[in-house]
């Protein structure tokens, strides 16, 4: 998990968006994507709270099919991360 939690936290300094973070998830032949382990790895890469990023999960269903539009994923992804850049 240590290798991939380095990947994400360089993609997230690189300003990915959220979809894209979970496509490379989704492809990355050693990490296997389920939402614990989503939790799991931005816990690890950047700290994110296991409430923030449920936050993020409860967007998406099973499969992580989008449960509402990009636009308001990217939003709540942006706000997340804009508010720990403040603290």
């Amino acid at each position: 998990m240590e290798g991939v939690a380095a990947d994400v936290r360089q993609r997230i300094r690189e300003g990915c968006r959220f979809i894209d973070l979970l496509s490379f998830l989704a492809l990355n032949e050693s990490f296997k994507l389920t939402p614990l382990n989503l939790m799991r790895v931005l816990s690890e890469a950047i700290g994110l709270s296991m409430v923030e990023s449920r936050e993020m999960v409860s967007m998406f269903d099973e499969n992580f099919a989008p449960l509402v539009p990009d636009a308001d994923i990217e939003h709540q992804w942006r706000a997340i991360l804009d508010g720990r850049r403040e603290t």
